[in-house]
């Protein structure tokens, strides 16, 4: 299941841990320490479809030990 808000596309945690090709509860570890950007609405947690993007093109670790919490393709994290 997906969802938008504000133009941004969010798929389940499930499905970000199977695009990752990990787990459910690694996916939640890289929401809680922002290294993945997400949001829980009614008791589902969803990841921003640009944020698995950067993780997959980059790596898991690099957006945690950047301590950045937006998108690549903003420039914030950079990974341009």
């Amino acid at each position: 299941m997906a969802l938008t808000i504000d133009a941004q596309e969010y798929v389940t945690a499930a499905k970000a841990a199977e695009m990752l090709g990990t787990t459910l509860p690694r996916v939640l570890m890289l929401l809680r320490e922002q290294a993945l950007e997400g949001l829980q609405t009614d008791g589902v947690w969803y990841v921003a479809k640009d944020s698995v993007a950067c993780v997959t093109a980059h790596g898991r670790e690099m957006r945690v030990v950047k301590e950045c919490a937006s998108h690549c393709s903003s420039g914030g994290c950079g990974c341009q």
